[in-house]
């Protein structure tokens, strides 16, 4: 037979594991979700990658900075 301060031990287990498989299945969905919204942004990257890469140097957002002349107050 088990004693009263075996069977307290032995609850008090049981309830730390339950919070400890909660804990594990929240982290688990904020992985998921966290994966989720990289492969989003990933894909958002590879398009804009893609759109840059077709676009005609003369409209090129980079400016060449070495021909603009410095504002009067330099």
């Amino acid at each position: 037979m088990l004693t009263n301060d075996s069977e307290a031990r032995i609850i008090e287990l049981e309830t730390r594991m339950a919070f400890l498989e909660d804990t594990v299945d929240q982290l688990n969905e904020h992985v998921s979700n966290l994966s989720q919204q990289f492969s989003v942004a990933q894909h958002a990257l590879q398009m804009m990658h893609q759109k840059l890469q077709h676009l005609d140097p003369s409209q090129s957002l980079l400016k060449d900075l070495s021909d603009e002349t410095p504002p009067p107050h330099y």
